[in-house]
């Protein structure tokens, strides 16, 4: 009867350790699904290197990354990147402004920002650098219509609409 018990006991250990790897497994490869799109728009000050996860996202924050770069000779006094963030079913579950200073010819930063929302739906982000404050005061702006119009452009973000794009501008 011992052995009876023993095998029983570490088939449930072993179907524990089945289910655990199973939930673990689906939760990492929900995570790995998520794409990440740059628009890069050709007259913008700034460009964006890189943009995925931020380490600090949790289970109630959506955080992002971003690495960038001032492509001009001119000193750059403030500056705002816009991420829109897309559910699985390509609806806007989210968008952040995200609002840096001091950036200096040629130089090379990143910067996180995170807002409340659930990262487990979101599918699809997108990064773009959406106005630039040089030092002399003078303002450059994203035409919101034709950061749309490249970015519909990519397969995978065939769903937007122009509308979408200019909601996260207006808000």
């Amino acid at each position: 009867m011992y052995r009876f018990q023993e095998k029983v006991r570490k088939m449930k250990q072993v179907l524990l350790a089945v289910v655990i790897v199973a939930c673990f497994s689906s939760a990492v490869l929900a995570r790995l699904t998520r794409v990440y799109v740059i628009v890069n728009m050709a007259d913008a000050p700034i460009e964006i290197l890189a943009f995925g996860r931020s380490q600090g996202e949790d289970e109630d924050h959506i955080s992002s990354a971003v690495q960038y770069q001032n492509i001009t000779d001119r000193q750059i006094e403030a500056f705002a990147i816009t991420i829109i963030y897309y559910d699985a079913f390509n609806e806007k579950e989210a968008g952040v402004r995200g609002i840096d200073d001091d950036l200096q010819p040629g130089q090379i930063w990143r910067g996180g920002w995170s807002i409340y929302g659930e990262p487990r739906f979101v599918k699809t982000a997108i990064a773009y650098v959406s106005a630039v404050r040089f030092i002399n005061g003078e303002i450059w702006k994203a035409d919101t219509e034709k950061v749309f119009e490249t970015a519909g452009d990519m397969p995978e973000l065939s769903f937007l609409s122009g509308t979408e794009m200019l909601e996260i501008e207006k808000g």
